[in-house]
């Protein structure tokens, strides 16, 4: 009987020690793995700080071109106006150099940062981002366009028994002031909207590379112990647009003082140039 009991406790001992080396190889493993996914997030935020930066002052740097172009545009319709001769026509043209594209991190969108905020944030700037810098590729195609109508203008009233340079100049200049226009308009509607979004996610992202970055997520996107009476009621909560204009609010002085910063700077350093 002694025996038996012997080598009961002898397989009960054998079975409980790989059973707890199982559950500690587990543990291990989870925590193993817990440490590498918090590594992964703070290398996505970390690289989200780096290319939002660089979005940032490239955006800051093209806005400028786009208003140095438009102002020799305008010079340029301004020198056709104030031509005088009846016999002239104005073929002056200004070059419309290649505008600078907004650095895009192409991968930000499918990083893992456990923030519904960040994650549709840099969903936004991504499609804005691709967007401006297809539309400021076409400036340069339309402004060409432009300037091939004018010829083709040119050529039209001189095969006219009595050709008018003045109608071809008078052309030329409202063409060249409304294409003038149309940038302007689009760096004083389209271009802010950009910059706020990046400023939004420059901020809040510093916020969770900090060292209490977790209570800072979790106090305004947590849903674990919060009451829902469902997981539709909880998906609901942390993925409407109230939740991100919530969060809008929380940092909007932030925000808007980082915008006043930043165009400070972008004003002095366009004088220091001129």
């Amino acid at each position: 009987m002694e025996e038996f009991l012997n080598k009961w406790q002898t397989l009960i001992g054998a079975s409980l020690g790989a059973f707890l080396a199982v559950i500690g190889s587990l543990i291990t493993y989870a925590i193993h793995s817990a440490n590498e996914q918090r590594k992964e997030r703070r290398e996505f935020l970390r690289r989200i700080e780096i290319s939002i930066t660089q979005s940032l002052d490239s955006t800051y740097k093209m806005r400028q071109q786009l208003q140095q172009i438009a102002q020799r545009i305008k010079d340029l319709a301004t020198s056709a106006k104030t031509m005088t001769d009846s016999k002239t026509f104005c073929l002056d043209r200004v070059n419309f150099p290649p505008v600078r594209e907004v650095y895009r991190d192409k991968e930000a969108p499918y990083f893992k940062v456990k923030s519904y905020y960040l994650h549709n944030k840099l969903l936004w700037i991504d499609a804005g981002i691709k967007e401006v810098n297809e539309i400021n590729a076409n400036f340069k195609n339309d402004f060409t366009d432009l300037i091939r109508q004018n010829e083709l203008l040119i050529t039209l009233i001189k095969e006219n028994p009595s050709p008018d340079p003045s109608v071809q100049r008078i052309a030329y200049a409202k063409n060249l002031e409304s294409f003038a226009n149309v940038i302007e308009e689009y760096i004083k509607n389209h271009i802010p909207q950009g910059i706020e979004i990046m400023t939004q996610i420059k901020i809040y992202n510093e916020y969770l590379r900090k060292k209490y970055g977790c209570w800072f997520l979790w106090k305004h996107e947590g849903t674990k112990f919060k009451y829902f009476r469902n997981k539709t009621e909880q998906k609901k909560f942390s993925r409407n647009l109230d939740s991100l204009e919530k969060i809008d609010k929380v940092i909007q002085k932030e925000v808007e003082d980082a915008i006043k910063d930043a165009e400070e700077r972008a004003l002095k350093l366009s004088q220091e140039k001129q």
